[in-house]
């Protein structure tokens, strides 16, 4: 999976560390290093961290401290995974998904590099999972069926041997540009 030239997010790492209370684990830090926020063949979302864990006005869609918000709501309502002794406020979002599925980690090591990921699917039975895996291992898997099963209720990257990624900033330029953001082909509609 290709990045944009100098999609570098520049996190500041100690803010980000700060506000959430944790440090976040080194493949996440390398990901948004080497590509940034943004999505992956229109089926999947990666978010940046923000300094702030409060979430945005609105339903906070697209964002992590949105999305954690959301992620720590359906804990609270539903429970989390089974056999899993963690209240909500030990997830933290880093995906979405075309299916309305978030992904997340489940927080309760204090080594980073050892957090699960946690993946709150939508159309799944039960809604929680568990991966024992990091994030950029988890995409690995997804993209090379490395799962018994496909983890998301989408299965769009589920196998694809060349995922594609686009940056949210030139996402935006292309958008704005009424270019298709994936292809950068002229839209064949309009807004």
């Amino acid at each position: 999976m290709s990045p944009h030239d100098g999609a570098d997010e520049q996190v500041d790492w100690a803010a980000v560390g700060q506000a959430w209370g944790v440090r976040f684990p080194a493949d996440y830090v390398a990901f948004m290093a080497t590509y940034g926020a943004g999505g992956i063949d229109e089926a999947f979302g990666v978010l940046a961290p923000e300094a702030s864990t409060a979430p945005p006005e609105g339903p906070g869609f697209g964002s992590a401290a949105g999305e954690t918000a959301i992620l720590r709501s359906l804990w609270s309502t539903e429970g989390g995974p089974a056999g899993v002794e963690a209240g909500p406020d030990s997830v933290i979002a880093w995906g979405v998904s075309c299916g309305a599925d978030i992904l997340g980690w489940l927080t309760v090591d204090d080594d980073p590099d050892r957090w699960p990921v946690l993946v709150w699917e939508r159309h799944g039975s039960p809604n929680w999972q568990l991966y024992d895996c990091g994030m950029a291992e988890f995409l690995r898997r997804l993209f090379t069926e490395g799962f018994d099963r496909c983890p998301l209720s989408d299965a769009s990257l589920w196998g694809d041997p060349s995922p594609h990624f686009v940056h949210w900033r030139e996402e935006r330029r292309r958008i704005e540009e009424r270019l298709d953001p994936y292809t950068g082909e002229p839209l064949s509609w309009s807004f």
